[in-house]
């Protein structure tokens, strides 16, 4: 027992260093479902100061789909962190009240009815130089994820006008989805997912490839092609030409049965189908749709005179 309290004594005298203190994530903002697209700022609140390294240069804190939340977070716990992240939505970021909050303002407005996350990374540190701990007190990642509502105005309608399915070889050069809308607002097309039935009746996709701010305006097109597409058709300019797969489009679209195609939301929700449960024929060429307004039924689908109008 004494050469115990001896020892304790010892280890006092030797002065050893105080622990370092800590800040501890207390909240963030947004959350839920239904945030406005025009967010003014998302923050996350801590329990103490923290070192300004890393969070004002976008490293260690970063706003991004959900859809990238994996990257995301490699990003921000990488030596080199999330300053160059394609994903990230770009925002001033700024550390306010004496350190205790982190503030993150996005430069223009985000997606519509689009899953986001605000990822905060456990390399940050405490104005004393300890960690930042999440609200469980623990030293890891912290993601506080939301929803985006419907954008303001006139909502879009996004509709397929026209498939091809069986085109010249090599055929993952022409295969093409049209897409139209005809809504009365603009089309976001990031987020967006276009998928396929397989025979198994699953439904196997890709997201299209485009820049966040892309869109399509009322009235107008967009051609969805695989990433072995050729340039074979001469688009009207100002048309987008989006890539969806890494070669052909979808994987490729059997020639031999009728396309039942899906363009889903960033949610997963269906916003246009083509063909829905078989109905479309099976054609040498192009399927169009006759009437853009009209349903997706075996009366509106039919064999596209010629070699069909992609974007026109």
């Amino acid at each position: 027992m004494r050469r115990a309290l001896a020892l304790a004594v010892a280890v006092a005298a030797c002065g050893l260093p105080e622990p370092q203190p800590v800040a501890r994530v207390e909240g963030a903002s947004p959350s839920g479902a239904g945030v406005p697209t025009e967010l003014a700022e998302a923050f996350v609140r801590f329990s103490a100061p923290v070192e300004p390294a890393g969070l004002e240069d976008g490293a260690r804190l970063v706003l991004a789909p959900a859809g990238a939340l994996r990257e995301a977070i490699a990003a921000v716990e990488s030596d080199v962190g999330a300053a160059g992240l394609a994903a990230a939505v770009p925002a001033e970021i700024a550390l306010e009240e004496g350190g205790r909050r982190a503030a993150l303002r996005p430069r223009a407005p985000l997606r519509a009815q689009t899953p986001y996350a605000l990822v905060l990374s456990s390399r940050l540190r405490a104005a004393g130089g300890g960690a930042v701990l999440d609200p469980d007190g623990r030293r890891r990642t912290f993601v506080a994820p939301f929803e985006t509502g419907a954008a303001p105005g006139p909502p879009p309608r996004p509709v397929i006008t026209e498939v091809r399915a069986h085109a010249a070889s090599p055929e993952a050069g022409g295969e093409y989805v049209e897409l139209a809308n005809r809504g009365a607002g603009a089309l976001a097309l990031a987020g967006l997912r276009l998928a396929k039935r397989t025979t198994a009746g699953a439904l196997s996709g890709c997201d299209l490839a485009v820049a966040s701010d892309a869109e399509v305006p009322p009235g107008e097109l967009a051609l969805v092609v695989g990433g072995a597409y050729d340039g074979r058709y001469a688009v009207p300019p100002g048309v987008p030409v989006v890539r969806c797969g890494a070669a052909a489009l979808l994987g490729g679209l059997a020639n031999d049965r009728a396309p039942e195609l899906v363009l889903l939301d960033a949610t997963g929700v269906t916003l246009a189908s083509f063909g829905a449960g078989g109905v479309a024929p099976i054609c040498p060429a192009a399927i169009e749709r006759i009437d853009p307004e009209g349903p997706d039924v075996g009366e509106n689908l039919r064999c596209a005179d010629g070699e069909g109008t992609p974007g026109w």
